[in-house]
């Protein structure tokens, strides 16, 4: 079982969790650590919260454009409805894998994330299910 209230890094002495969104440039000069998170539940809330985001995104355009293309109005509602849904479903058991796996990986190597490393793999998620959604793309990969 995961222990997620320790971790083997040093905690600086007044440190508290930045608040969420906190994408604040790191600058080279200065060692800022609301910019950091050290704590792996921390990793994992912000990377779960950023792929909800970048999902609801997503599945709520493409559910719009389903809903304006089937002209009905209780049919567009039910369409919209069933893709926020499986599109949360998805970025909650995507955002907590790779969340965890984020956390545990720096938590190994003892080290501390930027804030911005959790947007990215939202990011990242979300281009991968875009690609992986052209039928052409296994083919070429």
């Amino acid at each position: 079982m995961v222990n997620w209230s320790t971790d083997s890094l040093t905690v600086p002495a007044g440190y508290e969790t930045p608040p969420f969104p906190s994408l604040r440039w790191p600058t080279s000069n200065t060692f800022e650590t609301y910019n950091y998170l050290y704590y792996k539940s921390d990793v994992w809330k912000f990377t779960l919260y950023w792929t909800m985001i970048m999902y609801a995104g997503f599945y709520g355009v493409a559910a719009l454009w389903a809903a304006l293309m089937g002209r009905k109005l209780v049919q567009g509602g039910i369409t919209v409805g069933v893709y926020l849904a499986v599109g949360g479903a998805m970025a909650f058991l995507s955002g907590s894998i790779v969340g965890a796996i984020l956390a545990l990986v720096y938590s190994a190597g003892s080290f501390i994330m930027s804030t911005w490393i959790p947007f990215v793999w939202g990011v990242v998620q979300i281009f991968t299910l875009v690609m992986s959604s052209y039928s052409m793309s296994s083919i070429v990969l």
